[in-house]
């Protein structure tokens, strides 16, 4: 009789990376492929750290928060919201309330058959958890799916952009609480049919990129731009310059981050959940660039690194 021994799988030993690899395998310090989707990315400007939110797909299933010094290495800080009870939990996004030292967590919830469609709200006194679950429901009375979150730097407001209505007829854009912690009347339609939005501001314009609804399947995204965030917004075209496969590169929007120290960098974050998201799941993180005209470009790079921004001045 042959004996067939099947060795034991072990976590890989953690990589020291100097840039981004979009779609690669990506390693955390337990060498671990980071399981982090659909979320964002916050700088505690305090401690110097940056803290990437998301989707835990793995055992236990809810939140999981990464902590690093450079965007390219990241600390597995573990699942700081177990999702128990709640059947669908999505996109979480983090805001910091500077005022009442809070960390402010929003995130999709809804039942399997994705009818529930509320926005759920959790609370914590470090970045690294636990976070509480303080209410759901439907902002407004409108369904609420797929979200997006813009943190204002010179008023200190933050916005949350979702998919709402059925299903997912358009894109609404609601405001925060000073605190954050409830969402207020200001809650207007854009009138756009898509999902994933993402926002970010220059020169005074506002830049909301979308994707098209075709659940787990990636498709192109359209970009949208308005002088004022609660719209009117102006429709345009695809933003991915080359995307061979119409696909976003393969890739469904989940945040753009503005990368402090930078000047004009924004960061396109994005998943690829192949066919639905699992653990593994790989991530593209771009470049985006407004041209002298005003338009937004997402280019590719097998490989790219934050020298590709220019750094501000410190004063």
């Amino acid at each position: 009789m042959t004996v067939i021994v099947i060795p034991k799988a072990f976590p890989q030993q953690p990589t020291t990376y100097t840039s981004f690899k979009p779609g690669g395998q990506w390693l955390a310090d337990d060498g671990v492929h980071i399981d982090s989707h659909g979320g964002n990315i916050i700088y505690v400007e305090s401690e110097e750290t940056y803290y990437w939110y998301g989707e835990h797909r793995g055992m236990p299933r809810g939140a999981s928060c990464y902590s690093s010094k450079d965007l390219y290495n990241w600390k597995n800080e573990g699942v700081v919201l177990e999702k128990g009870e709640i059947e669908v939990f999505e996109r979480p996004k983090v805001v910091y309330d500077e005022v009442n030292k809070k960390y402010v967590m929003w995130f999709h919830f809804d039942n399997s058959a994705y009818r529930t469609a509320e926005l759920g709200v959790a609370v914590s006194d470090t970045p690294t958890g636990p976070f509480e679950v303080q209410e759901h429901y439907r902002p407004n009375g409108h369904e609420s799916r797929d979200i997006g979150m813009y943190f204002e730097p010179d008023t200190k407001k933050a916005y949350i952009g979702y998919a709402a209505d059925h299903i997912n007829k358009t894109i609404r854009m609601v405001e925060l609480s000073e605190d954050y912690l409830s969402t207020t009347s200001n809650d207007v339609d854009i009138e756009a049919h898509c999902e994933g939005p993402d926002i970010l501001k220059k020169n005074g314009k506002f830049y909301l990129l979308t994707s098209g609804c075709s659940g787990w399947t990636p498709n192109p995204a359209t970009y949208y731009t308005s002088e004022n965030i609660m719209g009117p917004y102006t429709k345009h075209g695809n933003p991915f310059v080359g995307d061979a496969g119409n696909n976003s590169f393969n890739s469904q929007p989940c945040f753009i981050f503005k990368i402090p120290g930078y000047k004009d960098a924004y960061l396109y974050m994005g998943d690829r959940w192949n066919g639905r998201g699992k653990p593994e799941s790989e991530y593209v993180f771009l470049p985006i660039t407004i041209t002298e005209e005003g338009e937004m470009e997402i280019h590719w790079y097998n490989e790219w690194d934050l020298s590709m921004f220019t750094p501000e001045k410190k004063q």
